[in-house]
């Protein structure tokens, strides 16, 4: 059986405050990583705003397409309909 006095030393943890070269390599590489990926992300950020600048563009486009189209059909309509009433008048006068 071990005695009280070494019992106590054992239950408190003992901290290594030594600083090695492994200790500043991993903090370094940390710092790398940390940089990397920052300036990663704001690449692929600025290459997503490109796109999405891109899509309004398109989307501006498909709407005055969208816009045309419906004027085209109007005009489109009303052509029909002066067309059935010519037709009309001249099925009423020519009987």
């Amino acid at each position: 059986m071990a005695d009280n006095g070494n019992q106590g030393a054992l239950s408190k943890p003992l901290l290594d405050r030594t600083i090695t070269y492994g200790h500043i390599l991993t903090a370094i590489s940390f710092i790398i990583a940390g940089t990397a990926a920052f300036f990663g992300m704001k690449a692929e950020l600025q290459n997503v705003d490109q796109r999405v600048a891109k899509i309004e563009a398109t989307l501006q486009q498909l709407a005055s397409v969208v816009v045309q189209t419906a004027r085209q059909d109007e005009r489109l309509n009303a052509i029909e309909r002066r067309v059935d009433r010519i037709e009309q008048s001249s099925n009423t006068t020519g009987r």
